[in-house]
């Protein structure tokens, strides 16, 4: 399901964002410095759209809602609230995966920024 980060392979001195559906590490101090380190705006880039690839993990949710609707209209009332609650388990975790996938966006957008600024 999710394939090993393209940024990784630049050797640009980045920090390894890990391969998980349930989002990537907190980002740490250390993190940030290797980010700020990297002059290679290529890699930064792929850091970033790796980072916002979390989106994704959204399918979870629109799945759980749908199927909530289907057992809801065949009249299965307990599989219903069983599959709702999951859902709202499911979005949950959606929410962390972006509050934590979004501040490694965040970082790369500051370096980006800051390489642009400077050419």
């Amino acid at each position: 399901m999710w394939g090993r980060p393209l940024y990784l392979e630049r050797r640009a001195g980045l920090p390894d964002m890990g391969v998980s559906a349930s989002g990537p590490p907190p980002l740490t101090g250390a993190a940030v410095d290797a980010i700020f380190a990297c002059d290679d705006p290529k890699a930064l880039a792929e850091l970033k759209a790796y980072a916002h690839s979390y989106l994704g993990t959204g399918g979870a949710v629109v799945g759980g809602l749908a199927l909530t609707a289907f057992w809801a209209v065949l009249g299965r009332r307990g599989l219903a609230a069983a599959t709702a609650l999951g859902t709202g388990a499911a979005g949950l975790a959606v929410m962390e995966a972006r509050r934590l996938s979004r501040q490694w966006e965040a970082a790369a957008d500051a370096r980006l920024a800051q390489l642009g600024s400077s050419t």
